[in-house]
């Protein structure tokens, strides 16, 4: 098996485990037995659980990264976008109910004033602000994308958050019915700033014409 098979594996592990046990009851065993490696070769690879953490919190961070580009590469409407972006959340509702968010989880296990794995968790959050915050801008809403997208985040965790208390995945699904309803009745305003500059010079051909 090659070294970074074995890296890989021990990464893919602790990313699982940090979800379903969080990262203060998850031990270097745990993640070496999960992975089938001999405890002795996780140092080979990753001196302290801090370092693993953060391969694991970078490892989610590239998979929603390469998301996020699909989106932008294959949907050319950004309303869409946000909306397959929030059909996601619907699709592992099970599994956030049973565990919760898994970035949230190592945000709440951690102090984020402290922590740099907590700091380098709620990184990913902001990254998905940061692109929802685009996606609204495009839409023509560049006074409020910051606020539109924050909002958007915040009902997705708050979801998450509420289902796991109250161990009901239809708390997660019809707060992702309710994002997708409220991001569909958007105007496009950078096509009605269009249609209204059309009227113009409509208007103004017309005039010009008399």
């Amino acid at each position: 098996m090659s070294t970074q098979n074995k890296r890989d594996r021990l990464v893919e592990s602790a990313a699982i485990l940090f979800h379903h046990n969080g990262l203060s009851a998850t031990s270097l065993a745990d993640i070496a037995k999960h992975a089938d490696i001999p405890i002795g070769n996780v140092y080979y690879y990753f001196k302290t659980k801090e370092e693993l953490a953060l391969a694991a919190i970078s490892k989610r961070k590239e998979q929603f990264s390469a998301a996020y580009r699909l989106l932008d590469d294959n949907l050319p409407d950004p309303r869409q976008r946000l909306i397959e972006a929030i059909r996601y959340f619907d699709k592992v509702s099970a599994e956030y109910t049973r565990y919760g968010c898994p970035i949230g989880k190592i945000i709440d296990d951690a102090d984020t004033e402290k922590d740099t794995v907590a700091q380098t968790a709620a990184q990913v959050l902001g990254d998905f602000v940061s692109w929802a915050q685009q996606q609204f801008g495009q839409l023509g809403h560049n006074d409020d994308a910051q606020t539109y997208a924050t909002t958007l985040m915040a009902g997705i965790q708050g979801a998450t958050i509420m289902a796991k208390a109250s161990r009901d995945e239809s708390v997660i699904k019809k707060e992702m019915i309710r994002l997708v309803t409220w991001v569909e009745s958007l105007p496009n305003k950078r096509i009605q700033l269009g249609k209204i500059g059309m009227r113009n010079v409509d208007a103004t051909a017309a005039s010009n014409a008399a």
